[in-house]
Formats: structure tokens, sequence, C-alpha cells
């Protein structure tokens, strides 16, 4: 059974957390990579958009860095969107809380 919560991010709610590929969507969209902070708040480790979330966060050249950057676990965040607005909300969200992750 997986628990889905919301978060507002901006004027953006996304669903969440994922913990694992299985749960992620094969839809377009905008999402989050995030970990637990010591002070159990979510950090934003990456931000990015894709045609399938799914196919992208389970074949993505970060993985790696997120799990470096990890603190305590990885959470994966999605909004969904076509693909005009994804770019848009994907830009708009890199700019406002710069990821430590993936540089655009």
């Amino acid at each position: 059974m997986t628990i889905t919560t919301k978060t507002t991010l901006g004027s953006h709610v996304f669903t969440g957390p994922h913990t694992s590929n299985g749960t992620l969507p094969v839809a377009s969209g905008v999402y989050i990579i995030t970990t637990l902070a010591q002070n159990s708040r979510n950090t934003i480790i990456d931000i990015g958009e894709s045609e399938s979330i799914k196919d992208r966060i389970s074949n993505h050249d970060r993985t790696a860095q997120w799990r470096q950057n990890a603190i305590n676990g990885l959470y994966v965040w999605v909004f969904l969107a076509n693909e005009s607005q994804r770019m848009l909300v994907e830009r708009a969200h890199r700019i406002a809380y710069r990821p430590v992750c993936g540089d655009r």
C-alpha cells in the first residue's frame, strides 16, 4: 500500500513521496527529487521534466549524484503536465530552488 500526500511548491501541487520506481506514473510532467534533512524537512536535490516520469527516473544519469547528496532516503514528487507546461514549471522551480544536482 502506498500512502500519497501532496505538497505545494510555488503554485503547483506535487504528489508523492514515491520511494520506488514502481509507483511512478508513465506520464508527462515535472519531478522533484528530495531527501529528508536532519530537521525532518524535505531538501530538494534535483528538479527535472520528462515525457515519461517513470522511464526518466528509472534510467536517470544523475542517480549516483542523488545518492551522494541524500541525507536520509530519496523521495520523488510528481506534477503531471503537458510538454509546454512541464518545461515552464521545471525552469521556474530550478530558478527558485537552485537544486544541488543538474545545472541547466
